[in-house]
């Protein structure tokens, strides 16, 4: 009888820390649309319009399918995570659609208070970022430990704009990569203390993070980046 019991259910360090680093994720997202949209009551939320609203739900959606997906995982239910992993292919090119279309409706919007160069460069990254990230994911979907790092790194680079919208930052840019950049940290030091070493999957993405990071400002300064943002207003 004793050969054929279950083996004892055991949680792993993955199990606490990647649904924690999700869950850090959403507060981090809560925090900064606090005002605006969450306590608005998100659907009731007076946006400027209709886009806005659509991105604002595939985003907050992303973000509560990778905090599904990893409880999922810590407990054991691969199938179901299978199952619902369908929504991690179908979400991210809403996403990235409607995040090019919203950038582009900001800046023809009067009265942001990021400059519109900025604005161009600064949300035109982290979706290619995104892009990138979520693609070499799914490629490693049958690899367990590049997937989850790769899934959480992709959503880490496209958080910037609510960590800007942070009361505490006022939209200062140094604070607002400061902290962008600190959150990965955690996932780094988590790699070091666990497997000795940082993983591939976590050492690329914020490699990338920071290079995007450091180029955003003079990237925004550069005459196409000001020809792109005059072709935008004309439309």
């Amino acid at each position: 009888m004793a050969t054929l019991a279950k083996p004892a259910f055991r949680l792993r360090s993955d199990d606490f820390f990647f649904p924690a680093m999700a869950l850090l994720i959403l507060a981090v997202v809560v925090y900064g649309f606090a005002q605006s949209y969450f306590l608005a009551g998100m659907v009731r939320a007076k946006l400027p319009n209709t886009l806005v609203h659509i991105h604002g739900a595939l985003f907050v959606s992303w973000i509560f399918l990778l905090i599904l997906q990893n409880a999922l995982v810590a407990l054991r239910k691969v199938r179901w995570h299978i199952t619902v992993g369908i929504l991690g292919v179908i979400l991210p090119p809403l996403m990235i659609v409607a995040g090019f279309l919203t950038m582009l409706d900001s800046i023809r919007r009067v009265g942001t208070p990021i400059p519109p160069t900025i604005l161009l460069v600064g949300d035109t990254q982290p979706l290619i970022l995104f892009a990138v990230l979520i693609t070499w994911g799914l490629l490693d979907r049958r690899k367990p430990a590049s997937h989850k790092r790769l899934m959480l790194m992709s959503t880490l680079a496209i958080i910037a704009p609510a960590i800007d919208r942070w009361p505490i930052l006022h939209h200062y840019i140094p604070a607002t990569f400061a902290v962008f950049l600190s959150l990965p940290l955690l996932l780094l030091l988590y790699d070091a203390f666990t497997l000795k070493r940082i993983h591939r999957s976590t050492w690329v993405p914020y490699a990338l993070m920071v290079v995007f990071s450091l180029t955003l400002i003079p990237l925004a300064q550069t005459p196409l980046a000001q020809r792109a943002v005059a072709w935008v207003l004309k439309g």
